[in-house]
């Protein structure tokens, strides 16, 4: 099965606002907007919302870097109908934001196959120069219900 990749969006590529009013809703926003990068395979938006020396430690325990992120999007490895976070949960520590739950993504792989997972995660964003940015992330498959 090809190895979905995670989270990233729009927000950051907004001028910064003045002031953070509400962080909290800020990196909600920030996750919302980074699935719908990833769900139209924006290989720029990515790179631009996931820092340097990002990686991601998916479900089978291995490490996926930022660049294997911008290869998949843009050889659109998956073309998505779904990407999308649910049941967040964001815990601030200054300008670190941690935030957990699940992602529901649904689409085909280049090779046809049908994609349909539902991981829990963990996402490391970090308030850099003004913006929001992916850090680290991790994800486990959803025990069965």
């Amino acid at each position: 099965m090809p190895r979905p990749f995670f989270l990233l969006g729009l927000l950051s590529l907004l001028p910064a606002p003045a002031s953070t009013a509400d962080p909290v809703a800020e990196v909600l926003a920030f996750e919302v907007a980074a699935c719908a990068a990833y769900q139209r395979n924006d290989a720029r938006a990515i790179d631009t919302l996931v820092a340097d020396g990002y990686a991601l430690t998916d479900s089978r325990g291995q490490i996926v870097p930022k660049a294997e992120d911008l290869r998949a999007a843009r050889d659109r490895d998956v073309s998505f109908s779904e990407f999308r976070n649910v049941d967040m949960s964001v815990t601030l520590f200054g300008t670190t934001a941690i935030v957990r739950g699940r992602t529901l993504v649904k689409g085909r792989a280049r090779s046809g196959e049908s994609v349909d997972v539902d991981v829990m995660f963990t996402d490391t964003v970090v308030r850099l120069g003004g913006r929001w940015q992916l850090v680290a992330g991790h994800v486990n498959r959803t025990p069965p219900r």
